[in-house]
């Protein structure tokens, strides 16, 4: 393949990500039966602090996050034949939030910082993205020492 291929394609890639993204924000269906499963596995993987679960994406739409915490929440109520006060959905959202914040500092950490400092020297960024591509970088698990 080559680098134009490449690129065009990432390019592609990207945008079919960006529309599954905006559909999924503009579908107001509730959680429904068939969900549940892949709910719970996305549940778990935040339990689990589970850093092959697409952290950059959450990071990146914390809308879309905010909304897939809420429907993990009611997928887990439905599971377990609850019906939780707002105050109960609430705390479980404030969970999973955690155990997301939880993940993302795994990430960080795992960030080999030697390969990001010598690919920092290769792109020589202006001073005003270097910080953004910092923390993109890390978040997406790129240079991950794992």
């Amino acid at each position: 393949m080559t680098e134009n291929n490449y690129l065009e394609q990432a390019e592609k890639d990207s945008l079919e990500l960006e529309q599954k993204r905006l559909n999924y924000m503009a579908d107001d269906t509730p959680v429904e039966p068939s969900d549940i499963p892949k709910l719970l596995e996305i549940a778990n993987k935040l339990r689990e602090e589970d850093t092959r679960l697409n952290i950059y994406e959450l990071y990146k739409h914390p809308e879309a996050r905010a909304k897939l915490f809420s429907q993990i929440t009611e997928a887990c109520y439905i599971a377990l034949n609850m019906t939780p006060i707002q105050a109960q959905r609430l705390r479980f959202c404030d969970y999973l939030e955690q155990q997301y914040e939880n993940t993302l500092k795994k990430m960080i950490a795992s960030t080999d910082k030697q390969a990001l400092g010598e690919l920092l020297d290769l792109l020589e960024l202006p001073a005003e993205t270097e910080s953004q591509f910092i923390r993109d970088m890390a978040v997406s698990g790129l240079l991950s020492k794992d």
